[in-house]
């Protein structure tokens, strides 16, 4: 019964996104007039801005870069002076890799011993069943993911764009952002003072809480979920892989993980991912206790002597929002929830969304138009590149709560296939290629294959212990 009902739900979920995608073609960004024709001019000497990010993460930092290698004038405002933390898993996947070394910076990051690439990994089913697989020599020179702590990436990024002509300005925090329609500029107020500097376009990368743009009234929801962070000492714990996701069944579909970091130390985090109505975010931090002690799988690689720091937290904003754009202003990043439903992964995909609204501003300042109309271009590229993507995360999301057997089967068909099968499920699962393509004959036959063996195994199981007991 609980394959049929598996099978009924991938067909009807598949005719509904068939029909979802048929979406009518977008204007072009060539069809708006320009009412700003001198903003094109990129030497010219100006009293304002030509974008002000607000937010000077991964997302905000990115978008900076790349307006400034253009040759715009761009200014990035942070709250906070570098180095500064951000609680994160600290996982780097492929996509965001590839960013970083278009900037010039990973090769730094891994020769300063800031970040360490991952070679061991894989995952923990609910029924106990595991795949520790390699990559490298799979994927070939850049690796699925690396391990990096935000407090060394984040100013990474930003001094890069730094670097490039972006003027980065730190303690810096906005308190408030007017508009002058006459003039088409945002003034913004620094917070604790009487600064202000004036930009033609605003984005905010301001984070989850994204307190400026539910102050524009671009964001109506909070945050959604979250995530915890401790770091394990290097010495103390007995995990041997590079990185691990842990799948309880009680959580599902959240999960927990260890992420190896330089020097043997460890990240431990858990995300709290909704869908399960037993699990709310206020839940973190039973399940982080709870899971180090209780959950066999982790308590063995803890180990007995593993010094663990307290507990940090963090909100996410999942699934992407409905709007990340308005009247001269965009949203990027974890601001627009551009973190995966499926694994509460962000930062590949907020680099990439910077870079996306950054060469759309490109167009748009060429242009000398901002109005909503076309900043609503922007907004359906990210959805296009993996926005509509989410929309599969969030079903797969209520197919592992209420099919926690569909893991196990995952996990033996990588025991049988090994990793050459193991790097395809991490595109999959990182938003390389869209989930769809599980529905692919060599993901879902092969998946479809373990199982039927899975449910032949147990109802045998369940068959001879009625008969032991009869």
């Amino acid at each position: 019964m609980e394959f049929f009902e598996i099978t009924c739900l991938v067909i009807i979920v598949t005719c509904i996104l068939y029909i979802y995608h048929k979406r009518k073609s977008q204007r072009k960004i060539s069809d708006f007039p320009s009412k700003y024709p001198a903003d094109k001019i990129k030497n010219k000497e100006k009293n304002h801005y030509d974008v002000a990010i607000c937010g000077a993460g991964p997302a905000g930092s990115t978008c900076a870069y790349y307006l400034a290698k253009l040759g715009w004038k761009c200014l990035l405002l942070e709250k906070k002076k570098f180095p500064r933390d951000k609680y994160c898993g600290d996982a780097v996947c492929k996509t965001a890799i590839e960013i970083l070394i278009d900037m010039g910076i990973y090769d730094l990051l891994i020769r300063e011993n800031k970040a360490h690439v991952a070679d061991s990994g894989g995952l923990c089913s609910p029924g106990g069943l595991s795949y520790i697989g390699r990559s490298k020599e799979v994927i070939g020179e850049i690796p699925a993911a690396i391990a990096c702590k935000r407090l060394h990436l984040d100013d990474a990024i930003a001094k890069a764009a730094k670097r490039i002509g972006a003027d980065l300005q730190e303690e810096w925090a906005v308190n408030e952002a007017k508009f002058d329609n006459s003039a088409g500029l945002w003034t913004l107020y620094r917070e604790g003072s009487t600064d202000t500097l004036k930009a033609r376009v605003l984005v905010c990368a301001d984070g989850s809480p994204s307190r400026l743009a539910t102050q524009l009234g671009l964001i109506s929801r909070p945050p959604d979920s979250t995530c915890s962070r401790a770091y394990v000492e290097g010495g103390t714990h007995k995990f041997k892989a590079d990185g691990v996701v842990f799948y309880n069944k009680e959580m599902l579909p959240g999960y927990s993980a260890l992420f190896r970091h330089p020097n043997d130390e460890l990240n431990y985090c858990v995300y709290i991912i909704p869908g399960n109505p037993k699990v709310t975010p206020d839940d973190l931090k039973h399940w982080h206790d709870y899971l180090q002690t209780n959950d066999p799988n982790i308590n063995r690689a803890l180990g007995k002597e593993a010094k663990i720091e307290r507990m940090n937290a963090a909100s996410l904003r999942l699934g992407g929002e409905n709007v990340s754009y308005g009247h001269h202003v965009l949203i990027v990043g974890d601001a627009a929830g551009m973190i995966d439903p499926l694994t509460g992964e962000g930062i590949h995909h907020a680099m990439e969304g910077g870079k996306i609204a950054a060469l759309f501003l490109d167009e748009a300042i060429k242009q000398g138009n901002y109005d909503s109309d076309l900043m609503k271009i922007y907004h359906q590229q990210w959805m296009n590149k993996f926005g509509f993507d989410f929309k599969w995360s969030m079903i797969f999301c209520q197919m592992m709560y209420r099919f926690p057997i569909l893991l196990d089967a995952s996990a033996a068909a990588l025991q049988r296939k090994g990793d050459k099968f193991l790097a395809k499920w991490a595109d999959i699962m990182t938003g390389r290629v869209p989930k769809i393509y599980m529905l692919k004959p060599e993901f879902s036959l092969t998946i479809g294959y373990e199982l039927i063996r899975l449910l032949i195994a147990r109802y045998s199981a369940s068959t001879k212990n009625q008969n032991k007991t009869q």
